[in-house]
């Protein structure tokens, strides 16, 4: 309730300000890829949720989720435990990769379970226009990657943000 009547506070102070107050809608889409992994899963669910909409200059959070399709062949990971980094390829207006610092699993991954992790970046994009995503690598640096796509291959778009 408290929160409410800050926010009902706040947009009314900007509005008497001549400024307009907007909520800008989630872009997320969910693709799946085939991964050249080292280790790891093959196939991967990939969820990228983002602004649909996002001012030059300003950082708005990314969150990505990465679920594996088929069983994990691997050794249990204690949940925590994944620590993995991510990045994700830019297209359309973008150029470039964003790193995504932490992907984390949430809950315990089992040998046979299911494979998930996922972590939030706070993203600052560069260039107006309609910038894609999608990931195109993720894993352990400086140890290996888990899933790799080719360096000059784009990955499959899973989110789409308008950059003004």
């Amino acid at each position: 309730m408290f929160r409410r009547k800050i926010a009902a506070v706040a947009i009314a102070v900007a509005t008497g300000f001549g400024l307009t107050v907007t909520a800008g809608t989630a872009s997320a889409g969910t693709v799946t890829q085939t991964c050249r992994p080292y280790s790891g899963p093959r196939t991967v669910n990939v969820t990228i949720t983002a602004p649909a909409t996002a001012t030059s200059g300003v950082p708005v959070p990314v969150f990505v989720k990465i679920d594996g399709v088929e069983p994990w062949p691997n050794a249990d990971l204690s949940a925590g435990s994944a620590r993995l980094v991510g990045f994700l390829r830019q297209g359309g207006a973008g150029t470039g990769e964003v790193k995504i610092d932490v992907l984390n699993n949430p809950a315990r991954i089992t040998t046979g379970g299911h494979f998930s992790v996922e972590g939030t970046q706070q993203v600052t994009f560069s260039t107006p226009g309609t910038v894609t995503l999608g990931l195109h690598r993720f894993g352990k640096p400086l140890t290996y990657w888990w899933c790799a796509l080719p360096a000059d291959e784009q990955p499959p778009v899973a989110a789409t943000v308008t950059v003004n």
